[in-house]
């Protein structure tokens, strides 16, 4: 069983007992075969190096992951993003699994290790029987590849020496060998312990044992569900009866780790991708952050060297009490009515000296008039680092893509996907209006400036990054304005603000900023409300 402490909205810690045993593993199995089997591997692609995903014919995507705190598979349903990384490992699941067909699959015993018998061809063309074998053991778990008399192809950890807790040595060539089996398999068991030697069944399912007194239970429907107390979730593939607490139910297992993984621990599965993107934008940011403050440092200098034309004027008053090799002269400054001394460069001849000084003057008016350009553009480039940091973290995989692609961070393959249109976000009103929402640069553009009529309305929230938002209504009644605006609001930098202000207006009066990096516009003619971001409100008023 894993134990998670985890922290939820309201700052209490909710600890989350998760139990991805022998058991739960059985009814995953049972669940799966029927639609793993039979069914050819058309491509294999990670999100790192210990999370893997099975591409299907039959259209679906097997997730197995090795990860110490997360080893489990599932059937995944959300978009992801595959990593453009490459290892030896990856490559030989590619070399021997692509275009392959799963013809069996199976747990052995009640143990954590999955068994996939594959058929393969090799390169001319004859069938071959390889298996790929699962190993969930949390910290230990590992992927291995084999020929049909299991012997070890390759393997995504390597094990050289033998050790107390591992008496097997996993590498190329050598027979492969289960793990040995100390405890007893429940589903052949016929008595009931008073301590927990059962195999592959954890302490959270042994509960369940000792408080019925049967180990029937084991082989019950399968009952995906998560049970919520007031500070606990407890989680797992049968009902819990000697557990109290508000229960949650699944259709499937793989629908409950789904939920598990991605919305309560928050496992982001866009992965390696994302991490390369806020790192990018750590890296970036901290950059820009660096030019401005040279850059102000420069237009402090170059606004101080401006006084350098009174100098110059001084000298050119002053020229002919001057002598060649002099280091410094003493005139009357008629600017301040004082006396003043000048430095001056001794190897230089009078007239140079003046000549060096006007230059450097010349040079700071120059070197203003180029700054503050410049500064402008760095706090723009700033503007859009914010605006896309903001972005990431309301974006789901497919958002971070169309990120991805526009910062250009990772090199397209020459046979990259086709483009596709941007998928912004849509909601329906009450009344039939349709509000439609940008969710990135990419989507703003395309929403504003190619999907949106020029009598839609534009409504953006004020002084802050946030969505473009376009409402598409002919006479919009002042309930739909309202929805539309806190619709803005909920999808901005304000979202967990009240009484945040948003502007909208025609789309016609909406201008693009040229030469600007992602979705900065100009508007006119304006009108502002006032509305506070409820998502339930926007439940309760869309359809």
């Amino acid at each position: 069983m894993f134990l998670f402490l985890l922290a939820s909205y309201d700052k209490i810690l909710t600890v989350i007992y998760m139990s991805f045993d022998g058991v739960f593993i059985h009814h995953l199995c049972q669940e799966l075969k029927n639609i793993l089997i039979n069914t050819r591997i058309n491509r294999v692609s990670c999100l790192d190096k210990s999370i893997f995903v099975l591409e299907l014919a039959n259209h679906n995507h097997l997730l197995i992951s090795l990860s110490a705190d997360r080893s489990h598979f599932r059937l995944i349903k959300s978009n992801y993003i595959p990593s453009g990384i490459s290892f030896p490992f990856l490559l030989s699941l590619r070399k021997q699994l692509e275009s392959s067909t799963i013809i069996d699959f199976y747990q052995i015993e009640n143990d954590r290790i999955i068994v996939f018998t594959i058929e393969a061809h090799d390169y001319l063309g004859y069938k071959h029987q390889i298996h790929l074998i699962g190993e969930m053991f949390g910290r230990n778990a590992n992927l291995i590849l084999t020929d049909d008399k299991f012997s070890v192809i390759d393997c995504l950890k390597k094990t050289y020496v033998l050790t107390d807790n591992n008496k097997r040595i996993m590498v190329p060539n050598v027979k492969y060998q289960v793990p040995k089996i100390t405890r007893i398999n429940p589903y052949t068991a016929n008595e009931i312990y008073d301590k927990n030697i059962y195999q592959g069944v954890s302490n959270l399912a042994y509960g369940e044992i000792a408080f019925r007194q049967d180990l029937s239970f084991l082989s019950e429907p399968t009952k995906p569900l998560l049970i919520h107390q007031a500070n606990k979730t407890y989680f797992y593939c049968l009902d819990l009866t000697h557990i109290t607490g508000d229960r949650q139910y699944f259709p499937s297992l793989s629908d409950l780790l789904e939920e598990y993984y991605l919305l309560i621990r928050k496992f982001n599965i866009q992965n390696t991708e994302q991490k390369i993107l806020e790192n990018h934008l750590k890296k970036e940011t901290v950059k820009v952050h660096t030019k401005l403050k040279k850059q102000h440092e420069e237009y402090t200098t170059a606004k101080q060297n401006l006084n350098l034309k009174q100098i110059g004027n001084l000298l050119a008053a002053n020229l002919h009490k001057i002598k060649r090799y002099d280091p410094a002269v003493t005139v009357w400054d008629f600017y301040q009515n004082i006396e003043r001394n000048i430095s001056l460069d001794p190897n230089l001849s009078p007239a140079q000296n003046m000549e060096a000084i006007f230059t450097k003057y010349k040079k700071a008016k120059r070197t203003i008039v180029h700054l503050e350009e410049q500064i402008k553009i760095t706090e723009d480039e700033i503007r859009y680092l914010e605006i896309l940091e903001e972005q990431i973290n309301l974006s789901n995989a497919g958002d971070l893509k169309e990120i991805i692609d526009e910062l250009q961070i990772i090199k397209a393959k020459p046979a990259a996907r086709k483009k596709t249109k941007p998928h912004f976000l849509t909601y329906k009103d009450q009344e039939g209006n349709q509000i439609m929402v940008g969710k990135n640069n990419v989507q703003n553009n395309y929403l504003t400036h190619k999907v949106a009529n020029k009598n839609d309305y534009f409504f953006h929230v004020k002084g802050a990054p946030g969505s473009h938002t376009v409402l598409r209504s002919a006479q919009p009644s002042p309930k739909a304005i309202t929805l539309a605006a806190t619709i803005a609001a909920y999808h901005s930098k304000k979202h967990l603000s009240a009484n945040v202000a948003v502007d909208y207006t025609y789309v016609k009066y909406v201008k693009k900023i040229p030469h600007t990096k992602g979705s900065f516009v100009t508007y006119t003619n304006y009108k502002t409300v006032y509305v506070t971001p409820d998502f339930t409100f926007i439940k309760n008023n869309t359809i």
